[in-house]
């Protein structure tokens, strides 16, 4: 079988994996899958980036929008952070591509943010580690989780991960170098079959 990973900052695809990968700097220079988004640790010149964005999200190659997203835990304003997260999720919706998301302590925001919307699109929270009650509130809300590396060791999330539904969840490696078949050999060995909903995010 093919292995999907969600979002990469690393890995190359391969002919047992599909890899999604984080471009940045943004180009179009590519023959591989990739998202764009501005990350909420970089938004400096956020409106030159986001010109160079736009172009490149319409590449034939660029399956989904992001990473993007709110996070408490740096000094940029988050009121900031609410204008650009926001035009992310109207690019999304306007070229019909999911949302890859970064939420750090922003999770009533970004509920916030579904309801207003109201997306027909995909939102993908990437790298969640988070405890049970978080995990149900995100769910309940139709926004998709992506377990990483974290899934290997973190016991406490191993036991949220065998609550989920099938279909509700995606894997990825991030930023590390662990191959994206040891996340899937975990799954298996924690929830027997596993169901990864490959055909709604490659369209």
């Amino acid at each position: 079988m093919k292995f999907l990973d969600i979002h990469s900052h690393k890995q190359k695809s391969s002919p047992d994996t599909i890899v999604i990968r984080n471009e940045y700097p943004f180009t179009a220079d590519t023959t591989d899958l990739f998202s764009v988004g501005i990350h909420p640790w970089y938004l400096e010149d956020w409106n030159e980036q986001w010109n160079i964005l736009v172009n490149v999200a319409e590449h034939t190659n660029c399956v989904a929008i992001g990473e993007c997203g709110l996070d408490k835990n740096i000094s940029k304003s988050l009121e900031l952070q609410k204008i650009i997260f926001e035009k992310h999720i109207e690019l999304s919706e306007s070229l019909k591509k999911p949302l890859i998301i970064h939420c750090v302590k922003s999770y009533s925001e970004l509920i916030s943010c579904k309801k207003k919307f109201r997306p027909r699109q995909m939102w993908i929270l990437h790298g969640f580690n988070k405890n049970q009650s978080v995990c149900d509130m995100l769910l309940r809300e139709g926004i998709y989780l992506s377990f990483g590396k974290e899934l290997l060791t973190n016991e406490k999330l191993q036991n949220v991960f065998k609550t989920i539904p099938q279909g509700s969840y995606f894997f990825e490696t991030d930023n590390s170098d662990i191959d994206i078949s040891e996340i899937y050999h975990k799954a298996r060995e924690l929830k027997g079959e596993i169901k990864i909903l490959t055909e709604k995010l490659l369209v």
